[in-house]
């Protein structure tokens, strides 16, 4: 009844053209698929809001207010928590810093890329390739990470 009276007014071809790929017309056999992407209070693990991932490739850390010290172990470093002091004696391979007002030191590290805001990352020998894209974001030789 509603596409008759659509059709009467001349809507038929709006209907056509509104529902082209949505699900509904007449090219359209299969329901569409919703997928639900949860929100930030959800699809966490509730015993830990706040999960950071250290394994034998990867260190991330997400923890706001991190105090971490660690061995490197040649893994990749991605520090996304803001105000977090982290500490990673030995050898790294890529460093990230995206998160905001943290104080990364490492011993060494093939690659170092500064993407945050107000970041300081260190290393305590060698000559990694920087790339500091942040905003008031600094790195230097130095720090208290040994070699």
């Amino acid at each position: 009844m509603v596409g008759r009276l659509l059709g009467a007014a001349g809507g038929a071809v709006l209907v056509g053209f509104l529902g082209a790929g949505c699900g509904f017309g007449p090219d359209r056999d299969e329901p569409v698929e919703v997928v639900h992407t949860p929100g930030p209070d959800q699809g966490r693990d509730e015993r830990d809001p706040e999960v950071s991932v250290t394994n034998d490739e990867v260190i991330v850390i997400v923890e706001d207010g991190a105090d971490v010290h660690d061995e490197c172990a040649n893994r990749e470093v991605v520090v996304s928590a803001d105000d977090a002091t982290v500490v990673l004696d030995g050898e790294c391979g890529l460093v990230r810093a995206t998160g905001r007002g943290s104080v990364v030191e490492v011993g060494a590290a093939e690659k170092i890329v500064l993407v945050g805001v107000d970041n300081q990352v260190s290393f305590a020998s060698g000559d990694p390739e920087v790339v500091n894209q942040g905003r008031n974001t600094t790195v230097s030789e130095g720090g208290t990470a040994l070699r």
